[in-house]
């Protein structure tokens, strides 16, 4: 007989995760610190919005997660992915969109109650999405690494010429890219820079990554979706040098001497999903995707 999974337990403290330079969300932010304190519960918000509130204290975004037993975003994508890219197990994240698209926030400030409710009492449906480990390593330091939502970028610098880049699957070489660079993407990134690019739309379940060219100087060169089960290894080729940018807000500069590696995390974050609300809802509503909508005539 099969054992019953563990009861996640109680939400007995919230995060909060505020857009600090928005005044409309550190108003929301203010608002909801009332109304959970009201209820019994422990808020605890990040550093950044707790010094923007006149406050002290806080948390930092990183750590966040580990201290909560759920976390509300207040902002837009950026605000989530950069409480997104280090989560705790059994601790969802629900997004509040204050931003100017917020493909992955999951409702607006003024629906968000029924979303809320739901969430605090564990019954809000929850979408498991996969990460991305990168590991960064030199001769003279030791390897760095680092989890994305979204994606890992190689990029040209600002000189105007073109770069080389490396690809090994692995371990064996599969292509030389030539151009403004490389955009390794998750299925939840593949609506982002990867679909600006020209990449493909993927399920955000899905158990892939993506591989696409910026600017690619030959046809040959298309977008590529492996199973998420392989190592990919990146390496600049030539002398000239690159930026690595990882979920688009942290990034730095790599040469010929470092070797990439981008594989699957074992870490997946939880994203609370509106009941009923599909990926091509969400599709439809934030990128006009599906054409025109034709009415059925009486």
């Amino acid at each position: 007989m099969k054992s019953r999974p563990p009861k996640p337990r109680p939400v007995r403290r919230v995060g909060l995760v505020t857009r600090y330079t928005h005044p409309d969300a550190l108003a929301l932010s203010r608002k909801l610190d009332r109304q959970l304190t009201r209820r019994g519960l422990t808020v605890v918000h990040d550093i950044e919005s707790s010094s923007a509130r006149g406050g002290g204290g806080g948390a930092p975004r990183a750590q966040i997660s580990q201290l909560v037993d759920l976390v509300l975003s207040l902002g837009g994508d950026g605000t989530l992915l950069s409480v997104a890219r280090y989560p705790a197990r059994g601790v969802p994240i629900l997004g509040i969109d204050i931003g100017t698209l917020g493909f992955l926030t999951a409702c607006r400030p003024d629906d968000y109650e029924e979303l809320l409710e739901l969430s605090l009492l564990r019954k809000a449906p929850i979408e498991r999405r996969r990460l991305l480990s990168v590991t960064v390593s030199e001769d003279d330091r030791p390897p760095r690494r680092f989890r994305v939502v979204n994606d890992a970028v190689l990029a040209k610098a600002a000189i105007a010429r073109i770069a080389g880049i490396r690809v090994e699957v692995g371990g064996h070489r599969v292509a030389r890219y030539r151009g403004d660079g490389l955009i390794v993407s998750t299925p939840t990134g593949s609506t982002a820079y990867n679909l600006s690019a020209g990449g493909p739309i993927l399920d955000p379940t899905m158990p892939a990554i993506v591989l696409s060219p910026i600017c690619p100087h030959t046809l040959s060169l298309r977008p590529l979706v492996l199973p998420d089960s392989v190592r990919l290894g990146l390496a600049v080729e030539g002398s000239t040098e690159m930026d690595l940018t990882l979920d688009g807000q942290e990034g730095f500069r790599v040469g010929p001497e470092t070797r990439v590696v981008v594989e699957r995390s074992a870490d997946v974050v939880g994203l609370i999903r509106p009941p009923g609300r599909t990926f091509f809802d969400v599709l439809s509503a934030k990128l006009s995707f599906g054409g025109e909508r034709v009415e059925s005539r009486r």
